[in-house]
């Protein structure tokens, strides 16, 4: 994994390597460029090993799918905040569309990925103190945003 922040434009460009673990090495990069709140508004590359939900909102579980065969990185976006406790951890919340060798599209929420060859994922710098909060009625921890 390798990162660079261009600090005037508040942007941070994350390169993945082949067999990178895809959500740990992108909390790294956060974690190295003190970055705790943002959005991310662009990635490509390919994935292998990639887990993506479906939030059924009657049961409020992911109905999750594994996928072991590469697939292209089509879009990621997500926002970044931290969790509304004490430690206050850093927590992205991301979502990815995939095209498979047979040009089908599948997409969801993004749990976990092994980089396939590489990625390349842009992280907008945001100042904006947002926090993650579980809400109990759909055990989903939620964007709180501060006041206006």
């Amino acid at each position: 994994m390798e990162a660079f922040e261009d600090r005037g434009r508040g942007v941070l460009v994350v390169r993945l390597h082949d067999g990178d673990d895809f959500v740990p090495s992108v909390l790294k990069a956060l974690d190295q460029a003190g970055l705790r709140y943002g959005a991310i508004v662009s990635g490509l590359g390919m994935l292998r090993d990639f887990e993506i939900g479906w939030l059924d909102t009657r049961t409020h579980v992911y109905r999750k799918g594994t996928f072991a065969v590469p697939h292209e990185l089509l879009s990621l976006s997500g926002s970044i905040a931290v969790t509304d406790e004490a430690e206050a951890k850093v927590m992205p919340h991301m979502h990815a569309s995939l095209a498979g060798p047979d040009h089908s599209v599948v997409g969801g929420h993004l749990f976990k990925a092994t980089t396939n060859v590489l990625n390349e994922v842009f992280v907008l710098r945001l100042d904006a103190p947002m926090k993650r909060r579980l809400n109990p009625a759909t055990g989903i921890m939620e964007l709180t945003l501060p006041k206006m």
